[in-house]
């Protein structure tokens, strides 16, 4: 018997051209989010998200806006289905869309957050030339000891016990690839990220963002809410603020969040977002693990069933 439902949020990488258009026919609670995010942002949200270009749709702050757009949106349809988690953390940014579903802030407001967010980063990023890359096949412990040797690149995230996401400057990374590779990993090879996110480089852009979110605007979480950085609960309000600002400089540990959030077997994982990143790295984590991804409404539904037989 299930015990524990646990929502996870995808991040950038996990848009699709083409996400959320049989939302929009179907809800109109989408329909009103999608309309209100166009007015919001002064772009055709809606658009880039049914039609593309696929390039204009994978640019770095295209792709954060629109997840969240359409992780916020599958939130809320799981909830008119009587679906609701019992805790909530997501991938990167993904972290803004769990924050709405355990009640920190609106749509509008996390909206906000992910762009503001995703500005700072950008405009810090111009200034250390930085990049990311993937190493596939080593350990973590041994890509952050290559990382040591080589400075001005770090760890940036475990997407898996054999994944390990680095960034740093460009120069560094490109370094600790052609090193990885003479140590035996399997691959190496660059992301197409437009800076350095999650690295101690980009410290100022936690600082800059602290500045600018409005305590007024933030509730106290409803759902627990995990961070991916501490793997601690977010207390209130306050402690929300500061987890969403150290966030962008530091590391997402999702290989030991899987493990704490999902760590008995009557736990049923749902992927609240586009496409299915996050259900392909729970599996390599952890295959005894329920994971049921939701990207469409065909697949909400295969989800409502589901749930509705345990």
């Amino acid at each position: 018997m299930v015990k524990k439902v646990v929502f996870l949020y995808p991040g950038q990488g996990a848009q699709q051209v083409g996400m959320g258009s049989d939302l929009y026919q179907t809800y109109p609670r989408a329909r009103q989010y999608f309309e209100k995010a166009d007015r919001q942002l002064g772009l055709s949200l809606t658009r880039l998200c049914f039609e593309g270009p696929g390039e204009d749709l994978d640019k770095d702050l295209h792709a954060q806006l629109t997840v969240y757009t359409v992780s916020c949106i599958l939130t809320d349809v799981l909830r008119n289905y009587r679906i609701f988690p019992d805790a909530v953390s997501g991938y990167s940014s993904g972290f803004y869309a769990a924050a709405y579903a355990a009640g920190c802030f609106d749509f509008s407001y996390g909206l906000n957050l992910v762009k503001r967010a995703g500005e700072i980063l950008l405009d810090e990023g111009r200034k250390i030339n930085g990049s990311m890359a993937v190493v596939f096949g080593l350990s973590h412990q041994k890509v952050a000891q290559i990382c040591q040797q080589v400075e001005n690149v770090e760890v940036a995230i475990l997407n898996t016990p054999r994944q390990i996401i680095i960034s740093g400057i460009d120069s560094a990374v490109k370094n600790v690839m052609a090193i990885s590779l003479e140590a035996g990993a399997l691959d190496a090879y660059p992301l197409s990220a437009d800076t350095a996110y999650h690295c101690g480089l980009m410290k100022k852009s936690g600082l800059r963002f602290l500045r600018e979110i409005e305590d007024k605007q933030l509730k106290n979480p409803q759902t627990p809410l995990m961070s991916y950085r501490s793997l601690k609960w977010v207390t209130d309000k306050r402690d929300l603020k500061k987890v969403m600002a150290s966030q962008l400089s530091g590391p997402v540990r999702w290989v030991d969040l899987i493990k704490r959030l999902c760590d008995k077997r009557n736990v049923m994982v749902f992927e609240v977002g586009p496409g299915h990143v996050i259900s392909r790295t729970v599996r390599w984590i952890d295959r005894n693990i329920k994971i049921i991804d939701t990207a469409t409404n065909a697949k909400v539904m295969d989800a409502v069933g589901k749930y509705r037989k345990i």
